[in-house]
């Protein structure tokens, strides 16, 4: 049996693995609490003095980050005001927070005491180094009236350090059925749609497309011209890659046979919802929400976050014989769906108050 890998979470030792899966994850400038200031941007409509929902982003607007537009997606399917924010230091009066990175939610709970007389959400990707332990991670979270979890793995590896039950939820991600819609497979592609992390394996890319010349590779995603083996890989006969905005990403999914994700760690990735939608047969690494999603041999494929190639590459040749429609097993994982969950766990702050809120 392969050791577990670092990335792993839902194994033995998940206050090590949190630990050390944060550190593989390097963080950005804007995640760390000690850079936050005064300053503040918003967006969407706002009445009277008293938010419905605040939606509290770090960094920068327009960073191009998909949290903002999760953010937007939540705020325009429900009634009430609201307004996204970035690094702003003192909170207004809100009925609802929502936090879109936990980084910035330790920071911000301590000098602002009065979002908990709210409904106070932390949206949880995937571990990363934010520069808060993970004790004073916990001791916030159990806090919030809601950790909302991108995957079953993450909420549980939290659950068994001490993450108190009720406090912590599970939603996925999630596409829109409109925009990606199922194709007849039968070109023969594997695709892959993600921007250039290490964390994403690039070399186990570049082994899988020298190893697979009867296979066509197109990769859709920014900044893959950082990795430092990238002019070897596009040089490939069998390899493309392609940048385009989001609206030509339904078109680019519809060339995909096969959607291979090989990450050692993620939250999601919302594209694995998107290419399932859009009918390719996944492929993905044990990770995310991965495993919430597949069903081993029925509607894709899993594999170890370390896995070697070889075993990949076979998996992606039975990926290729599958005949299963995929498009159904995700199609209720739209951002109509994804938006009411997060307004359900919401009020239901309101329907019990916990004293221990206060």
């Amino acid at each position: 049996m392969r050791p577990a890998a670092a990335g792993h979470l839902d194994l033995q030792a998940p206050r090590d693995l949190l630990y050390q899966a944060a550190k593989a994850d390097t963080p950005s400038a804007t995640s760390r609490p000690s850079k936050f200031g005064d300053s503040m941007t918003a967006s969407g409509p706002t009445t009277g003095d008293r938010l419905d929902w605040l939606f509290v982003m770090p960094g920068k607007p327009g960073s191009g980050w998909i949290l903002e537009a999760i953010c937007r997606e939540i705020g325009s399917r429900q009634p009430g005001s609201w307004q996204i924010v970035h690094q702003l230091k003192r909170l207004p009066p809100a009925r609802n927070y929502f936090f879109a990175h936990y980084s910035t939610y330790e920071f911000l709970a301590q000098r602002n005491p009065h979002i908990f007389d709210s409904a106070t959400l932390v949206w949880y990707t995937h571990p990363r180094d934010i520069r808060v332990s993970i004790d004073d991670q916990l001791a916030a979270f159990n806090r919030a009236h809601r950790v909302v979890f991108t995957c079953s793995q993450h909420e549980r590896a939290w659950t068994r350090i001490g993450l108190k039950p009720g406090r912590s939820c599970v939603v996925l991600g999630g596409a829109d059925p409109a925009l990606f819609r199922a194709h007849a497979r039968g070109t023969g592609v594997v695709g892959l749609s993600s921007a250039f992390y290490e964390r994403k394996r690039p070399r186990a890319l570049l082994d899988l497309v020298e190893r697979m010349p009867h296979r066509r590779f197109v990769l859709v995603g920014r900044n893959w011209s950082a990795f430092e083996q990238f002019d070897r890989l596009l040089a490939a006969p069998n390899f493309s890659y392609v940048e385009a905005t989001y609206d030509g990403y339904p078109a680019i999914y519809d060339r995909f046979d096969v959607f291979l994700s090989l990450s050692t760690m993620e939250g999601g990735p919302i594209p694995l919802i998107e290419t399932m939608m859009a009918n390719a047969v996944p492929v993905a690494s044990r990770t995310g929400f991965a495993t919430d999603l597949i069903t081993h041999g029925e509607n894709g494929f899993l594999f170890d976050i370390d896995a070697a190639p070889d075993e990949i590459a076979e998996l992606v040749e039975q990926a290729f014989a599958l005949e299963a429609d995929i498009r159904p097993t995700v199609i209720d994982h739209s951002w109509d769906n994804f938006a009411a969950a997060i307004v359900r766990h919401a009020e239901s702050f309101y329907e019990s108050p916990d004293p221990a809120f206060r």
